[in-house]
């Protein structure tokens, strides 16, 4: 008889339930310098307008690099845009590798920008970084189309 309450409350009891998972925290660090060659590619490069990236850059979220030589750079830029020289991508890549992936885990764009629709600059340190598995944008006009709208432009104070 004692073994027939036994099953009884075996069969009552609550099954077993794990704690519910905590969120995976992505780990931010610098990748290889040079990635293997791939058939597939990783991440992507997309263009975007000028209305788009002007809403963007006025709401903070995103994080702007402008590669062109330092030179132009000070002369004038978006206002929040980093210089990353197209020349120095090699020099830089790494240190910048942190910059984005700490971006894009804040949800943050990552769009870059040249002179304009001639200047391939832009385009193709995006398809080196679109090698790198990140997901960007490059600004269609450039910083020719952000002049033209007559937004506001910053420039580096050499006193």
């Amino acid at each position: 008889m004692l073994s027939g309450y036994a099953l009884a409350f075996v069969s009552c009891a609550k099954p077993e339930t794990k704690p519910p998972e905590k969120p995976q925290k992505v780990e931010i660090k610098s990748k290889p310098l040079k990635t293997p060659p791939r058939v597939n590619k990783l991440g992507k490069s997309t263009g975007m307008g000028i209305e788009e990236f002007y809403l963007l850059q006025q709401s903070g979220n995103v994080l702007i690099y402008d590669v062109r030589d330092s030179y132009f750079y000070a002369i004038d830029h978006i206002p929040g845009a980093i210089n990353w020289p197209h020349d120095k991508y090699n020099e830089q890549v790494q240190m910048r590798d942190i910059e984005i992936q700490k971006a894009q885990a804040a949800g943050k764009k990552v769009v870059l920008y040249c002179f304009g629709l001639t200047c391939a600059e832009a385009r193709n340190v995006a398809k080196k970084l679109a090698r790198r598995d990140y997901e960007l944008y490059t600004l269609t006009m450039g910083i020719d189309s952000w002049r033209e709208a007559g937004l506001p432009m910053e420039k580096v104070d050499r006193r």
